[in-house]
């Protein structure tokens, strides 16, 4: 029975076009999100932080658990363990790691960011 057409078959495949206008099956304006659930895992948002430690001049991450994630509700707490280059100001690598893993995460996720630990583990030479 292929290529029957009846009064059953949607509108969309005769290929008509109609404009839906109510219901909750109608087309969302343009630019705009036509809804959904995206659910973003924390081992996701926990390889982003650690990508983004990694960008900061000066900064190494260990290769085992670089950072854990907590995501309450939009937001995410973060625990970063990085290593510093020798002789590389700790305090201030660590606000600029601070600055970018917020900013980077914020970024691709849409979550805000509340707060960042940083453990420094190891200087590098």
């Amino acid at each position: 029975m292929a290529h029957v057409q009846t009064e059953t078959v949607p509108l969309q495949r005769r290929g008509e076009e109609r404009e839906l206008t109510q219901g909750r099956h109608a087309r969302p304006p343009e630019g705009r999100d036509p809804g959904g659930r995206v659910d973003i895992v924390p081992t996701v948002i926990e390889k982003a932080a650690a990508c983004a430690a990694r960008e900061v001049a000066g900064v190494t991450t260990p290769r085992h658990r670089a950072s854990r994630v907590r995501v309450s509700g939009q937001a995410v707490l973060l625990r970063l363990r990085i290593g510093v280059r020798y002789p590389e100001p700790v305090r201030e690598t660590a606000a600029r790691v601070r600055e970018r893993v917020r900013d980077r995460v914020e970024h691709l996720t849409g979550s805000r960011v509340h707060h960042i630990d940083i453990e420094i583990v190891e200087m590098v030479r």
